[in-house]
């Protein structure tokens, strides 16, 4: 019995070249439909990041608005200190660098990002509209 198994073992030296491609075109065939996916994954990742960061900048907005009781007199001065890790301020803003553009009048607010993915992501308040809050991210975005 055991002289039958050495003596198979020595025919069978390892695969044949076309089972050797036929796993090669395998593997390549799984790569091209999972590279894709992930990428896209990437891409609701970061649109994700932008839209949880105007979230967190509009309870700020909220906490600021509580000690005056007027949108129109916030600075980025006063969010930045209650939200050091996020960078205040108005001109464009980039989320990726948690930036967000602040812009304030007596009936509210607005605060825009861009994700790293690209996309423009806009938080409004305003008191003066029903529903007083609209959130925006361009087209063919939904949030």
């Amino acid at each position: 019995m055991i002289n039958r198994l050495r003596n198979r073992a020595e025919r069978q030296r390892g695969f044949t070249l076309i089972e050797l491609l036929v796993v090669v075109i395998i593997i390549g065939l799984l790569a091209a439909i999972a590279i894709p996916t992930f990428l896209g994954q990437q891409g609701k990742a970061n649109d994700a990041a932008a839209e949880s960061l105007l979230r967190n900048s509009a309870s700020d907005m909220e906490a600021a608005y509580s000690s005056t009781q007027d949108y129109s007199t916030i600075t980025v001065a006063q969010l930045a200190a209650i939200e050091p890790a996020v960078t205040f301020q108005t001109t464009a803003a980039n989320a990726a660098q948690n930036q967000v553009q602040v812009t304030v009048n007596a009936n509210g607010y607005s605060l825009d990002t861009t994700s790293k993915s690209g996309k423009a992501f806009d938080y409004t308040k305003d008191l003066t509209k029903v529903p007083p809050v609209a959130r925006t991210c361009g087209t063919g975005c939904v949030w």
